[in-house]
């Protein structure tokens, strides 16, 4: 599997592009190619894919799965002394 960021996505026609984490080219994706109740969104981290287009021959990105979303915050963990807990 590669790795991008969804750096376009056009809703109202169901297609965006990966920017492939090791440079080159955008990659096309369409909703289609996404994981089922996948709501794709620029900046999204994604794992995908590459397959030729049936009708066109270029590559595009199939069974792309959301990694991070773009507002995805690192998880934080609170520790607590057992001799502040209440009594």
């Amino acid at each position: 599997m590669l790795e991008g960021t969804i750096k376009t996505y056009h809703g109202d026609r169901a297609f965006g592009f990966i920017r492939p984490d090791s440079g080159g080219t955008d990659i096309f994706f369409h909703l289609k190619s996404c994981s089922p109740g996948l709501t794709p969104e620029a900046g999204a981290r994604v794992s995908y894919n590459l397959a030729p287009d049936q009708r066109s021959g270029k590559r595009q990105a199939v069974s792309v799965r959301i990694l991070a979303t773009a507002h995805s915050a690192p998880v934080l963990t609170r520790y607590v002394r057992s001799s502040r807990l209440p009594r």
